[in-house]
C-alpha cells in the first residue's frame, strides 16, 4: 500500500507542474510559459518506478501471476506512463497527453488499492505466452496514446479553423502532432499484427468458442486501423474521420482485451 500511495503522490506532483500552465493557456500573459521539462521528466520517471514496485507486489504471487482486471489495467497504465515519460524529452507534443496519462495512472493505482480477488495463472514456463501478452498490452498502450493524440489533433484543427488559436511555446505545430500520431498508430499496428500472429502460434485455444471473440474483435480492430492508416497516408484524412476510426479501433480492442479475463 505504501508504494501505491507514493505512486499517486508522484503522479500528482508531475501533474502540478503541467496542469496550471495548460489551464492558463488562453491567457496571453502566460503564453510564453511552459512546464520545466527536467522537473516533469524526473518526477514522472519516479512515479513510473514507484508504479512498477507497487504493481509487482500485487501482480506477482507465490503461486503465479495475478491477472485481475485491476492489475491488468494498472499494468497497461504503467506501460503507457513509461512510454510517455521516456518520450517527453524528444516529443514536445506530449504536454497535453501527459495530463490524461498521469491522471489515468493515478486512477489505475487507486483501483488496485480497493480491488479484491485473484485470477492467478502461472506463466513462468511459457515464454511464448508471456511474449504474446506483453506485446498485446504494449500495443494497446500505444493505441491509447495515439487516441489521445487524435483528440489533440481535433482540438488544434478546430482552433486553427475558428481562428482562435493562441500561439505560444506550449502549443505544438499541427503537422508535428499529426506526424507523431501517425508514428504511434503505425508502431501500435505493427505490434498488434505480431500479437495476432503470436496468439495463433502460442495459444492453442485461440479459436476455441470461449476465446474466439477476442480474436474476432482484435482482428476487426486491425482492419479498422489499417483503413485509418491508409486514409491518412493516401487521402490525407484529418479531423473527425481520424478521430472516429481511432475511437472505434480502441473500442474493439477494449472489448477484445478486457471483455472477459485476459487469458
Amino acid at each position: 500500500m505504501l508504494f501505491a500511495i507514493l505512486t499517486i503522490i508522484a503522479y500528482s506532483g508531475a501533474l502540478l507542474w503541467v496542469v496550471p500552465t495548460l489551464v492558463n493557456l488562453e491567457n496571453q500573459t502566460n503564453s510564453d510559459k511552459k512546464p520545466n521539462i527536467k522537473a516533469v521528466f524526473s518526477i514522472g520517471l519516479l512515479a513510473v518506478v514507484l508504479h512498477l514496485f507497487s504493481l509487482s507486489r500485487e501482480f506477482f504471487l507465490s503461486e503465479g501471476q495475478n491477472f485481475t482486471l485491476a492489475n491488468v489495467n494498472a499494468l497497461m497504465s504503467l506501460l503507457l506512463s513509461a512510454v510517455a515519460t521516456l518520450a517527453l524529452p524528444k516529443w514536445r507534443t506530449l504536454w497535453f497527453p501527459l495530463m490524461v496519462v498521469y491522471t489515468y495512472g493515478i486512477c489505475s493505482v487507486a483501483v488496485t488499492l480497493i480491488s479484491t480477488g485473484h485470477f492467478t495463472k502461472n506463466l513462468s514456463e511459457n515464454a511464448g505466452l508471456i511474449f504474446h501478452l506483453g506485446i498485446a498490452l504494449f500495443s494497446y498502450a500505444l493505441f491509447f496514446l495515439a487516441l489521445i493524440y487524435a483528440f489533440q489533433l481535433k482540438w488544434l484543427d478546430h482552433k486553427l479553423k475558428s481562428k482562435k488559436m493562441v500561439f505560444c511555446a506550449m502549443l505544438p505545430p499541427l503537422m508535428t502532432v499529426e506526424r507523431h500520431f501517425f508514428t504511434l498508430t503505425l508502431a501500435a499496428q505493427a505490434l498488434l499484427t505480431v500479437t495476432l500472429v503470436s496468439g495463433m502460434i502460442y495459444l492453442h485455444n485461440f479459436f476455441a468458442p470461449e476465446q474466439v471473440h477476442k480474436a474476432m474483435f482484435s482482428f476487426a480492430a486491425w482492419i479498422v486501423y489499417n483503413i485509418q492508416l491508409l486514409g491518412q497516408w493516401k487521402l490525407r484524412w484529418r479531423g473527425n474521420r481520424v478521430l472516429v476510426y481511432s475511437i472505434l479501433g480502441m473500442l474493439l480492442l477494449s472489448i477484445g482485451y478486457f471483455g472477459s479475463h485476459l487469458i
